[in-house]
């Protein structure tokens, strides 16, 4: 999928009041860079590695939009992989952004021929821990500290493009865990269930320090 440029970040006007980088030489929250980080929509079919998003997910992905719209968002960014891709498109157009695309977003590495969600495996063995919570049964084998590193760096370098600026960024339930749970230094890279469009936000500090503000909003959905 060929990426996208987002334009450029829109110069400030002079009279604009500036937030304060430090107060006593420490940093401020309020002057760092804002990020938005979203799970894609739900998927639809057809079945395959990378199912674009059902009825349901374009529709989440809308709401998404429109909420956005009332926020300062300068950039969008996103997963190739066409769920995420597809709803960061949806997201965006209200608020007349293109999207870029950024390979560090993706889900996890697989092998698997067939998508499928959580609420799909249900019945299976992964399905039933995933629902009692039983994370660590439901990881799959991957490289927690590569992945986490990855999307740090995505997330890093969305901050540096639209300094002190919002910027949202579509990516997947299993690699939004791993970053948070990275940031909060829990002992699982995966503690909460994501739901589909939610809103997880991040403070990127001048130095490059992640904060984490909220995670799993879905109060856009209604």
């Amino acid at each position: 999928m060929t990426a996208i440029s987002s334009p450029d970040v829109p110069e400030r006007d002079a009279t604009e009041t500036i937030r304060p980088a430090t107060v006593d030489g420490h940093e401020t929250v309020a002057a760092a860079s804002k990020i938005i980080l979203v799970r894609h929509g739900l998927p639809g079919g057809p079945a395959g590695p990378d199912p674009g998003l059902g009825p349901e997910g374009v529709d989440q992905a809308r709401r998404l939009g429109t909420w956005l719209r009332g926020l300062p968002v300068v950039q969008v960014v996103a997963s190739s992989y066409m769920r995420a891709h597809e709803t960061a498109r949806h997201a965006a157009e209200p608020l007349g952004l293109d999207v870029r695309v950024d390979e560090r977003l993706r889900e996890w590495d697989s092998d698997r021929a067939v998508y499928a969600t959580p609420e799909a495996i249900a019945a299976t063995e992964r399905g039933r821990a995933f629902a009692e919570g039983r994370y660590d049964d439901f990881v799959p084998d991957y490289d927690r500290d590569a992945t986490a590193a990855r999307m740090r760096s995505a997330v890093l370098d969305a901050a540096a493009a639209a300094p002190g600026e919002l910027s949202v960024l579509v990516s997947h339930g299993g690699v939004i865990n791993t970053l948070l749970s990275d940031i909060l230094r829990a002992p699982s890279p995966f503690f909460f269930n994501p739901g589909y469009t939610s809103v997880s936000r991040i403070a990127v500090t001048l130095s490059g320090r992640l904060v984490v503000q909220s995670v799993n909003e879905t109060a856009h959905l209604g």
